[in-house]
């Protein structure tokens, strides 16, 4: 009987010693278990100025097609001053037609396409051809249809790039909320002014290599068949010789319609060089 009764003995302090045990691998386990889950849990990290531009394009104008079919333009070519009425067709990533009338009738036309532009002198029967480097070589600034169209659609883009590149944007931020959104390339620093709703309210293009400079600017947001567009856009570009600038108001225009582009005929123009127009 004694042997029996130390036998119980020793059993339950063996079985107490196995459920302590188990009790602590229970604990040890619980505890790498819930190691292993915060280690797999991984906070992400946005990117300020991916966000930013995501608000940005959240806010800029979304079309298939814009038609301003009626605008007052100001043109100024060092001191030399010219009021016309005017037009723009949009066809995103595709053509940009821009004419100007004076009294009803056509004097100016311009064809952009995604690889050349052509320009028509009507009064006096020329027309002017060439591609986006005539920018570079006349203003030092690099920019190409994409950069263009969205410079006149109030549209964030990388300068010289089909395609945005958050990672290679720095955010400047301002006190008073209105930030802008910086880019750079070999050649080209380019800066877009926010508002504090994220809204653009110009882009400021400069060559690093001279004083070549062109600025957009944007005023009078309204709303046009659902979407905010600028009804005043200003441009300006110059260097040590050369100062132009062009102030569109746009009067009456709307969005998504079934446009057409018809390319002007060049039979009954005679062909020049592009700089003649700025030498006029």
């Amino acid at each position: 009987m004694q042997i029996k009764g130390g036998n119980d003995r020793n059993y339950k302090k063996m079985k107490h010693k196995i459920i302590i045990i188990s009790a602590f691998a229970m604990l040890i386990f619980s505890a790498c278990k819930t190691t292993k889950t915060i280690a797999k849990k991984v906070t992400k990290v946005e990117n300020p100025v991916a966000q930013t531009i995501e608000q940005v394009q959240k806010t800029q104008p979304q079309f298939r097609t814009a038609n301003v079919s009626k605008m007052s333009f100001e043109l100024n070519m060092n001191n030399r001053k010219v009021n016309v009425s005017g037009s723009c067709k949009i066809r995103k990533d595709s053509a940009m037609f821009v004419s100007f009338q004076v009294f009803g009738f056509e004097v100016f036309k311009a064809e952009l396409l995604t690889d050349s532009m052509k320009v028509f002198d009507k009064m006096n029967h020329r027309y002017f051809v060439t591609d986006y480097s005539y920018f570079s070589k006349q203003f030092g600034v690099d920019v190409d249809f994409y950069s263009l169209q969205s410079l006149l659609a109030a549209q964030f883009f990388c300068v010289g790039k089909k395609e945005i590149q958050p990672d290679s944007c720095k955010l400047v931020a301002s006190p008073d909320g209105q930030n802008s959104i910086d880019f750079e390339t070999g050649n080209m620093l380019q800066s877009t002014q926010l508002s504090p709703l994220n809204v653009i309210q110009q882009v400021i293009l400069k060559a690093k290599s001279s004083n070549y400079q062109l600025q957009t600017t944007y005023a009078d947001y309204a709303d046009v068949n659902g979407i905010s567009f600028p009804l005043r856009i200003a441009l300006l570009a110059n260097n040590d010789k050369t100062k132009v600038s062009c102030d569109f108001s746009i009067l009456k225009m709307e969005f998504n319609s079934n446009l057409k582009f018809s390319a002007t005929g060049i039979e009954r123009y005679t062909r020049g060089n592009i700089d003649q127009i700025l030498k006029k």
